[in-house]
């Protein structure tokens, strides 16, 4: 498969813009790990490969916008899927965009976890606006879990994230947040429990 114009290269994968069907794609392909054990580095990335494929297509059957997957080579280690254009909630924040959109991203999340979807790696960068509704991307080291405690984990670790990038916004937006999360997940104040004991064990350690 065509790799394309390389546009990220992270710790984990590579992407690539490239062409399917004549539209634009993106091409994620796991890169190998020198310092695993050929035998072992191969399982992790095709493990990896093959579970982010089935949870964006879980999360999109769920109700959460997601890149439509075209394909999957676990042999190459490649998943080729839509190509997302549009702002992501990241620079929408930052340039003085309305907070209110953390209320949706709130729902959006409280339904991955109704769905027993952990995402990983949520942050404001892998949330897309596209015709004013929210896509959510980069499930890589995402997880199938009914587990009151990766939810927890998937919150606090978004609200570090949150809080770093629009620590100017936190006060007034996190509470809209926290107010979808809840109108959706009826284990949400079980999870929100959890969080703040996250929160302790952390800074106990």
């Amino acid at each position: 498969m065509a790799s394309g114009k390389l546009i990220k290269k992270g710790a984990e994968a590579e992407l690539y813009l490239t062409e399917y069907n004549g539209k634009p794609a993106v091409l994620k392909r796991r890169i190998p790990k020198p310092y695993r054990i050929p035998e072992l580095d191969f399982h992790i990335r095709r493990t990896r490969t093959r579970r982010e494929a089935r949870l964006l297509d879980r999360a999109r059957r769920a109700g959460v916008l997601t890149p439509v997957v075209y394909s999957v080579d676990d042999e190459r280690m490649e998943i080729l899927m839509e190509y997302v254009s549009g702002t992501r909630v990241k620079e929408f924040l930052l340039s003085g965009g309305d907070i209110g959109i953390m209320r949706d991203v709130g729902r959006s999340v409280g339904t991955l976890h109704s769905n027993r979807i952990v995402h990983g790696d949520l942050t404001t960068s892998n949330i897309i606006i596209r015709d004013g509704k929210l896509v959510f991307i980069d499930f890589g080291l995402g997880e199938v879990s009914d587990s009151i405690e990766d939810f927890a984990v998937d919150l606090v670790c978004f609200e570090k994230s949150f809080q770093a990038t629009h620590y100017d916004v936190m006060d007034d937006a996190w509470p809209l947040f926290l107010e979808g999360y809840r109108s959706v997940f009826p284990r949400a104040p079980e999870v929100l429990r959890r969080v703040d004991e996250v929160k302790r064990r952390a800074r106990y350690l």
